[in-house]
């Protein structure tokens, strides 16, 4: 996968795959490339479990009017 931007990790409120679940998923933002996914996805049963799971050094970003409603919070380090 290519680096050199940011990465991005969406915290997820019940999505559709893991129903009653939190989820988390990273996203690289690469410079002339886009958005690249990873392949892992976290998941856990409470919030506070699935925020032990995002890297350190990232700072917490809120939602925006234009989210998709299972989005609880971005992370962006």
């Amino acid at each position: 996968m290519p680096r050199g931007g940011a990465t991005v990790w969406t915290i997820y409120c019940r999505p559709s795959d893991y129903p009653g679940r939190w989820a988390m998923r990273g996203y690289e933002i690469v410079p002339g490339v886009g958005v690249q996914p990873h392949d892992a996805c976290v998941v856990a049963t409470t919030l506070d479990e699935i925020r032990t799971k995002v890297p350190p050094g990232t700072c917490r970003v809120g939602r925006t009017p234009d989210d998709h409603p299972v989005i609880y919070e971005c992370w962006v380090g």
